[in-house]
């Protein structure tokens, strides 16, 4: 059986109006993608299909969580997830996206997949920094960040904005720059 087949949506026998469908999106769903970089997750998707006359919108609500890697001490950490989408769904002669929220569909289609479009949402938006949140409890591993300093070599130890002594940069604190009017 398909995994993926609850998200494609049969729209020719739904009345014109408001219709609401609600996902649990979990890592079943994300199984599916093979690039995907959420594992474990629980998201809950609240989808209110409009239908018109000429076009179906669809305003996509995400709520909840996903498991990702911390960059800096590669324990999973609990990413929340809070926002929304909308995307425009027009009948025409062939499939064409149109621009990032319109899609043109063949008016021969009676089902609309929306599986692509939650997957490229919700990792649209994942952070760029990936790091466990600073006012967490559980926060970063302290074992592995522990490691991570006994590894570092040595001129990254110091702490501070001075440049170690042998830096080349100390030569330029000599140079006197005079204004002439």
């Amino acid at each position: 059986m398909d995994p993926l087949k609850p998200y494609k949506i049969g729209f020719t026998g739904l009345s014109e109006g408001n219709h609401r469908f609600l996902f649990d999106i979990g890592a079943d769903f994300f199984s599916c993608f093979h690039e995907s970089e959420v594992g474990e997750s629980a998201v809950g998707l609240d989808l209110n299909l409009e239908k018109r006359s000429n076009m179906l919108v669809l305003d996509f609500v995400f709520k909840g969580w996903l498991a990702l890697t911390c960059g800096r001490c590669l324990s999973d950490y609990h990413e929340p997830v809070d926002y929304a989408e909308r995307l425009y769904v027009k009948f025409g002669e062939d499939y064409i996206e149109e621009s990032e929220d319109v899609v043109v569909i063949p008016f021969t289609e009676s089902h609309f997949d929306i599986a692509h479009y939650i997957y490229e949402f919700i990792h649209l938006h994942l952070p760029l920094r990936r790091v466990h949140p600073e006012i967490s409890e559980t926060g970063c591993d302290k074992e592995m960040l522990n490691r991570l300093t006994e590894h570092q070599p040595e001129n990254m130890k110091t702490k501070g904005t001075e440049p170690p002594e042998d830096s080349p940069f100390n030569i330029l604190k000599g140079i006197r720059f005079d204004k002439e009017n």
